[in-house]
């Protein structure tokens, strides 16, 4: 040891980390490493993602472990350990001060609870960040160079058609099975099953049952659509990886039973023939786990900006051979710039949009409704929108065909976002959103907390104010917050009030 304090800071990015398949008691080890300043003793971090013991459950475990290594046979430290938002704030941090012998492990079995509203919101990219400050000694500080290790979780999205010809003449318990291979495994098959039972309570309950050949494979996430021509119907959705006892989505109902198929046949059977389209996410081996020395200390956002450009080129590397082919959303696109046999049209004050109705019902529970039941909409071949400028128009039926958008400026986003909430687009709102929450500084803060607060978005709202908290001073002096104070003042007051509640 040299004299002064010597520091060192680990960085353990998990990526995919709500994939985790481990259980209660089940743990991830970071990669080991080493410090010159700790005598050459080896380290690893270890998180249960849902706890050590049953006591622990819906709880982040979180400790330091000495490995078997040649140093001394106690070593004593300082150390921090912490878990990170994706803008590198603390959103748990606890110090301890331990003397550890080689296997000996020390931090806290219930180190943080993470409900899925705070994981969504803090780390939307799905990158969990531990950080663990090492020291020794005391004096002037002496930094090595922090040390980044990564854990990729691996998962892996299969998408398929379930297709059943002569459905009416199903019988009950008559299985419908189709396999489907892995695009990351060889020897690994999904297997979709289709059948209904007939009980008591309802009659010809249908079945989706979803099995994989692999062991490895961890169903995680399941949509479940029924199709017709360009009508999507959902059907069912699943999601246990914020479960704490992790329930099996494997085997469950849909929310139609055959008899309702059969009796809505003109809309839902194309020739006697049910199309199912299924989404299913599995968790899946643990990919990679590597170690490498930052030669120098850069902010979380800026480190991850590097990664994001390294993982593009690799993944451009692999599929580049796909890029004289034109995609789904490239050709829909090309529907939409050529409006070819449009049957539609949206009209604002100024401007009429073609466009097709499969196109918008497929993409708008509010414009399949307006389409397809008694409204006046059904029988025209025209919807008014004068609420909404050319502008946007233009860009939500741009997203609507090609699930993008372009050149998009802060002014048009807001009107945006009230078209994709009208007309309850949920991805275009969170496309939306994401781009405000970006822009979001202390003299626009209290417009978007009016905009989240006036479209009851509890999650723009919860992010905006944790902003305004961290930015109070900026925030709460600015002309603009003085104009909400004088147009909505009980808001204004609510929000300054959580700066004490907190």
């Amino acid at each position: 040891m040299h004299n002064g304090r010597q520091e060192i800071t680990i960085l353990w990015h998990i990526e995919n980390y709500s994939f985790c398949k481990q259980e209660t008691g089940e743990a991830l080890l970071s990669p080991d490493f080493e410090s010159q300043g700790l005598e050459g003793t080896s380290w690893f971090l270890r998180l249960c993602p849902r706890g050590e013991t049953d006591e622990n459950k819906g709880f982040i475990s979180l400790f330091l472990l000495r490995g078997a290594d040649n140093g001394p046979e106690y070593v004593s430290v300082k150390f921090e350990l912490s878990v990170l938002a994706e803008d590198g704030s603390a959103l748990s941090s606890k110090e301890y001060d331990h003397s550890f012998y080689g296997g000996d492990l020390h931090g806290s079995h219930n180190f943080f609870k993470m409900d899925e509203s705070l994981y969504l919101r803090k780390l939307p990219r799905d990158v969990l960040t531990v950080r663990c400050r090492m020291w020794r000694g005391e004096g002037e500080v002496q930094r090595e160079a922090p040390i980044c290790v990564r854990t990729c979780i691996g998962v892996e999205t299969i998408s398929f058609r379930h297709e059943v010809d002569n459905f009416s003449r199903m019988k009950p318990n008559q299985k419908h099975t189709i396999r489907i291979a892995s695009h990351l495994e060889k020897k690994c098959f999904v297997t979709s099953s289709l059948y209904f039972t007939v009980d008591s309570c309802r009659d010809g309950e249908m079945m989706v049952e979803i099995t994989t050949s692999d062991s490895d494979y961890f169903l995680c996430k399941r949509r479940i659509s029924l199709l017709k021509f360009w009508n999507i119907i959902l059907c069912r959705e699943d999601d246990n990886r914020f479960d704490v006892e992790r329930k099996d989505i494997q085997k469950l109902p849909l929310s139609f039973t055959k008899l309702e198929i059969i009796n809505k046949k003109s809309e839902y059977l194309e020739g006697d023939k049910l199309i199912l389209f299924c989404e299913c996410s599995f968790s899946t081996k643990q990919v990679y786990r590597k170690i490498g020395e930052t030669p120098v200390e850069m902010p979380l956002e800026a480190e991850k900006q590097r990664n994001n450009q390294e993982t593009s080129k690799d993944i451009s590397k692999i599929y580049s051979n796909t890029s004289t082919h034109s995609s789904l959303s490239e050709d829909m696109k090309t529907l939409f710039v050529k409006q070819c046999l449009t049957d539609i049209r949206l009209k604002t004050k100024t401007k009429s949009f073609p466009a097709h109705r499969s196109v918008l019902c497929a993409r708008s529970p509010v414009f399949e409704r307006m389409l397809t039941s008694d409204m006046k909409e059904r029988n025209t071949d025209s919807i008014e929108v004068e609420d909404l400028g050319d502008d946007v128009v233009q860009q939500l039926l741009l997203f609507l065909y090609s699930d993008t958008v372009q050149d998009l400026e802060r002014t048009m986003v807001t009107g945006l976002y009230y078209a994709a909430d009208k007309y309850e687009i949920g991805r275009l709102k969170a496309v939306c959103s994401s781009f405000l929450v970006e822009h979001l500084s202390p003299t626009n803060a209290g417009e978007l907390l009016l905009l989240a607060d006036s479209h009851s978005d509890g999650d723009l709202k919860g992010v905006v104010e944790d902003f305004i908290l961290d930015h109070d001073k900026g925030v709460f002096v600015s002309k603009e917050w003085e104009m909400l104070m004088e147009t909505n003042p009980l808001l204004a007051m609510k929000t300054m009030q959580l700066r004490f509640k907190r």
